[in-house]
C-alpha cells in the first residue's frame, strides 16, 4: 500500500490491513512456539518442558536484540516514509543490517564461551542439564539468522507490506510444526529436535526477508553504499527500540527469578505447570504485541505527515479491540483451560492444580492489550520514557518485587499471582501518565491562546 493511500483511505480499512496481518503473523509465530511445547511435553515429558523454560531467559537476549534493532529501525523508517524521504529510510535499513551481523556475532561467541556458567546460573540441574544444553546450543548457533528473522519482520511492515510480513512468519510456522513432528516424535531427538525445528524455520524466514530487500519489489532496498555504520543513527535506532529489548529481557529475567522461586518453594512439576501457563498467556501477550507492532508504522506515517487527529483515532480503535479481545480470551481459558493443559502433557493428577494456577496467572488478560498499545504508541512517537515505564514496569519491576514478596507468604501461588497484580499496578500508572499528558496539553493550549490575545 502506497503512503498516499495509507494517509487517506478510510481509517478502519488501513487499520485492518496493517494490524490484522501483523496479528495473524504473530499468532502463527505463537502457535509454533506453543507447538514446540506440546511436542516436547508429549515426546519428553515434564522434565523436557522445564528444561526449555530454564533456557528461555538466554533466548530472550537474542529475541530482544532483534526486536530492538527491528522496531527501532521500523519506527524511524516509517517516519521517513511519511515524509517521503526514501534515501534516509534506505540508509537506516543498511545500518540495521550491518549492526545485526556485528552484534549477532558478538552474542553468539559470548554465548558459547559462557554456556556452562549460564546454564548453571539459570537453574539447570541433574534432571534438566542435558536437555537444557542441547536446546541452548542449537539456538545460539543460529544467532545471526535469528536476529535477521526477528528484526526484518517489522521493517517489512514499515515498508508497506504487512501481508508479506505475515507470510514470512506463516511459512516459518508451518515448517516448524512439520519438523517438530519429524524430529521430536518420529526420530526421537527430544528437546534438541524441537530446537532444530525452530532453527530451520527461522533460517527460512531470514532467507525470504533478505531476498525481499535485495532482489524483491521492496520500496526501500539494502544497498552497499548504506551498509556503513552511522553512529548517530544507530544510537537513535537503539534508543527507540530499547523498550522492545527491555520487554524481552525483562521476560527472561523474571522467568529466571520465577524458575528459581518455583524450585525453592515447589518442584519440577510446578516449573512445568508454570511453563504451560506462560505458553497459554504468551498467546494473548504476543497477539497484543502483534497489534502494537502493526499499529506502530501507522502511527509513524501519520506522525511524520502531521495527521495527528487521524493518528489518535487509530489508537482508540486499537485500545477498544484489545480490551474486548482480552476479555474474550480469558473467558476461553476459563472454559477450555483443562483441555489446553492436557495437550501439553501435564499428568492427570496435576490437571486441577494447574488449571487453578493458570486462571490466576491470566487474570490480567483484559488489560494487557491496552498497556501494549499505549507503550507502542509512545515508542512510535519518540516518547521513550513513557514507553519504558509501561513496559519495564509491567514486564519486570513490579513482577520482580511481587515475586520476592508473595511466595514466602503464600507459597508457589505467589509466583502465579505476581503477573496480574503487576498489570493492575501498570494500568494505574498509565492512568497517571494520561492525566499528566492531558494537563500538559491543556496548559499548552491556554498558553498559546494567551499569547494570541496579547498579539491581537
Amino acid at each position: 500500500m502506497k503512503i498516499e493511500q495509507v494517509l487517506n483511505v478510510p481509517i478502519h480499512k488501513v487499520w485492518a490491513k496493517f494490524v490484522i496481518a501483523s496479528v495473524i503473523g504473530v499468532v502463527l509465530n505463537t502457535i509454533y512456539t506453543m507447538v514446540d511445547g506440546i511436542f516436547v511435553g508429549q515426546g519428553v515429558g515434564e522434565v523436557g518442558l522445564a528444561s526449555v523454560n530454564i533456557v528461555w531467559p538466554a533466548v530472550t537476549v537474542i529475541v530482544g536484540t532483534g526486536l530492538m534493532i527491528g522496531i527501532g529501525s521500523s519506527s524511524i523508517i516509517a517516519i521517513y516514509i511519511g515524509k517521503q524521504d526514501k534515501e534516509s529510510a534506505q540508509k537506516c535499513l543498511g545500518i540495521s543490517v550491518t549492526s545485526i551481523v556485528l552484534i549477532g556475532a558478538i552474542i553468539m561467541i559470548l554465548g558459547f564461551m559462557f554456556r556452562e556458567p549460564i546454564l548453571k546460573m539459570l537453574g539447570a540441574e541433574k534432571d534438566t542439564i542435558e536437555n537444557a544444553r542441547d536446546y541452548y546450543s542449537v539456538i545460539y548457533l543460529i544467532t545471526i539468522p535469528y536476529l535477521f528473522s526477528t528484526a526484518l519482520n517489522p521493517i517489512v511492515r514499515a515498508d508497506g507490506r504487512p501481508q508479506l510480513s505475515m507470510m514470512m512468519i506463516g511459512i516459518g510456522a508451518i515448517c516448524n510444526i512439520i519438523l517438530d513432528w519429524v524430529f521430536v516424535m518420529k526420530l526421537g531427538y527430544g528437546v534438541k529436535g524441537a530446537a532444530m525445528a525452530t532453527s530451520a524455520s527461522i533460517f527460512i524466514s531470514t532467507v525470504v526477508s533478505l531476498y525481499y530487500f535485495v532482489k524483491g519489489n521492496a520500496n526501500i532496498k539494502i544497498k552497499k553504499e548504506y551498509l556503513k555504520i552511522d553512529v548517530s543513527i544507530l544510537k537513535e535506532i537503539l534508543k527507540i527500540g530499547f523498550v522492545s529489548f527491555a520487554i524481552q529481557l525483562s521476560y527472561g529475567i523474571i522467568l529466571f527469578v520465577q524458575n528459581k522461586t518455583m524450585y525453592l518453594y515447589g518442584n519440577t512439576v510446578d516449573v512445568a505447570i508454570y511453563t504451560v501457563a506462560t505458553y497459554i498467556n504468551c498467546f494473548l501477550v504476543n497477539t497484543c504485541m502483534g497489534i502494537s507492532q502493526g499499529l506502530q508504522p501507522l502511527i509513524g506515517y501519520h506522525y511524520g505527515a502531521n495527521k495527528i487527529k487521524r493518528m489518535r483515532q487509530l489508537l482508540y480503535i486499537t485500545i477498544g479491540v484489545c480490551a474486548i479481545g482480552g476479555t474474550l480470551v480469558y473467558i476461553g481459558i476459563n472454559s477450555f483451560g483443562r483441555e489446553l493443559i492436557q495437550i501439553f502433557g501435564i499428568s492427570s493428577e496435576n490437571i486441577e492444580f494447574a488449571y487453578s494456577e493458570i486462571l490466576i496467572y491470566c487474570l490480567g488478560s483484559p488489560v494487557i492489550g491496552i498497556i501494549f498499545a499505549m507503550s507502542g504508541y509512545y515508542q512510535a512517537i519518540g516518547k521513550n520514557i513513557y514507553a519504558n515505564i509501561l513496559s519495564i514496569g509491567r514486564g519486570f519491576l513490579f513482577q520482580f518485587i511481587l515475586t520476592m514478596i508473595l511466595p514466602p507468604i503464600i507459597g508457589v501461588r505467589g509466583v502465579f499471582l505476581s503477573l496480574p497484580l503487576a498489570e493492575l499496578i501498570t494500568l494505574t500508572i498509565l492512568g497517571m501518565i494520561l492525566t499528566i499528558e492531558k494537563y500538559k496539553n491543556h496548559k499548552s493550549f491556554k498558553y498559546k491562546n494567551s499569547n494570541l490575545e496579547q498579539i491581537m
